[in-house]
């Protein structure tokens, strides 16, 4: 792990909390979006934000978004004893998650996209629902996944090959795979590898019927094999999954557009090019390659961070030397080091207090954040102050606040929806392998 370094800095930043942004005049009739050489498109979607049943966290687990098999990264837990801080997070709040419509074949269902896994798999009518460590078969509304695929794969299955995905919590889901027509936005991937979940010990939403991969073919998790419980290292087939698969079949480029915000009348994902809001200048960074199991590869779309400020009425502080973070579209907060973490929830006013076990803080609903400011590429990204702090329903119906800053793992170091909301996420997985962010100006 990188080692980093936390300073005090000399002055307080120029801008405080809910100060204007100074307009240059000038910037009005630049074209940012063609500067940074891309392109609005129409292939765009509306998000909408749901909430979580009660229970474990998918969108806060930490642990959980470690998405790599057991038989790959071999240093999961294989028993509750064995990972004390895969329960910390059942907490009893509803979490929150951005969804899109997918259509696989001729059926539409609502999916999580996600750019920190790659495979895409939606639950199979008559799965089996069981329960993670004991294996016991439970109710299938358990697992609380939402509407099923019924019927077979609609261009045909693959043998001899299963999708094989385990995590830290316990959790784990199995299926065959085979291949269909998706589509999204308008674009049509056709016959796209995807997997058919028949095997889930998993705690879904209760809306989403699986997950819309949009990662790195490094992270595509198929086995040789029909049988899950044999799968090993050797077993591990990568294959192109649908960013990929956009490229090589030319139906758009493999660009991804994020514009996600707290007002679902504002949140997009994009293909091929970016949806058509307003911003201010990109910047460009390269996607950082990742070492599992003695391989170098791109796995994640994991970024270089310069350095992270922020500053409350009587705090101001930098971190810098920082670790490599991965951006994640289906991770609710950002997860940072811990003591960057912790420093940044004690300039809450007031301070953030740090629930059992450490990797999250509980906030009152009408804490003032502090101003937070993440340098990518020597170009500072302002996060939003409304994206600091999250409301969430008890299971008792009670209002309840968490911080947007919560405490990762070496290797899985996270900038969250906490980073992605009122910015421009591009996601280039073409031969460039690169980001770009700008701010939102609309």
């Amino acid at each position: 792990m990188a080692s980093f370094s936390l300073q005090l800095l000399t002055s307080f930043l120029a801008l405080s909390l809910g100060a204007a942004v100074p307009v240059d005049h000038m910037l009005e009739t630049r074209d940012f979006t063609a500067e940074a050489g891309l392109t609005v498109t129409d292939n765009y979607n509306t998000l909408f934000r749901i909430q979580r049943q009660s229970g474990l966290s998918q969108a806060l687990d930490a642990r959980r978004r470690i998405r790599r098999n057991k038989v790959v990264l071999n240093e999961l837990a294989e028993d509750p004893d064995d990972s004390e801080d895969a329960n910390i997070f059942a907490n009893g709040f509803r979490q929150n998650e951005y969804i899109v419509k997918v259509k696989i074949g001729g059926d539409e269902f609502s999916l999580v996209p996600d750019t920190g896994s790659s495979d895409t798999w939606v639950v199979a009518d008559g799965f089996k629902c069981l329960a993670p460590f004991s294996g016991l078969e439970i109710p299938q509304e358990d697992c609380g996944l939402g509407t099923p695929f019924k019927g077979d794969f609609p261009n045909g299955k693959i043998d001899n090959i299963n999708l094989n995905i385990s995590y830290e919590s316990g959790e784990y889901i199995n299926g065959p795979m085979g291949f269909a027509n998706i589509t999204v936005a308008n674009v049509t991937v056709p016959k796209q590898q995807f997997a058919l979940v028949n095997v889930a010990a998993f705690q879904g939403d209760e809306v989403s019927s699986g997950i819309l991969g949009l990662g790195l073919r490094g992270l595509t998790e198929a086995f040789k094999g029909n049988d899950p419980t044999k799968d090993t290292i050797a077993d591990l087939v990568n294959y192109s999954p649908f960013v990929e698969s956009m490229g090589t079949s030319k139906v758009a480029d493999s660009i991804l557009g994020f514009a996600l915000s707290r007002d679902d009348k504002r949140s997009y994902i994009s293909f091929g090019g970016v949806p058509p809001v307003k911003t201010g200048e990109y910047v460009t960074v390269p996607i950082q390659k990742g070492n599992f199991n003695e391989k170098t590869d791109y796995f994640f779309y994991e970024v270089a961070v310069d350095s992270i400020s922020w500053n409350s009425s009587t705090i101001s502080q930098e971190a810098t030397n920082l670790p490599h973070m991965i951006v994640d579209s289906a991770t609710t907060i950002n997860l940072f080091p811990l003591n960057v973490a912790t420093a940044i929830n004690n300039a809450f006013t007031p301070a953030a207090k740090q629930q059992e076990g450490g990797l999250v803080w509980n906030v009152a609903c009408d804490a003032v954040p502090p101003t937070l400011n993440i340098v990518i590429g020597g170009k500072t990204i302002r996060t939003s102050p409304g994206s600091m702090t999250i409301n969430e329903t008890a299971s008792d119906g009670s209002v309840q606040c968490v911080s947007g800053i919560g405490a990762g793992q070496p290797n899985s170091y996270i900038l969250g929806d906490t980073f992605m909301e009122e910015i421009i996420a591009v996601f280039d997985a073409s031969h460039k392998k690169q980001m770009k962010f700008a701010q939102r100006l609309d």
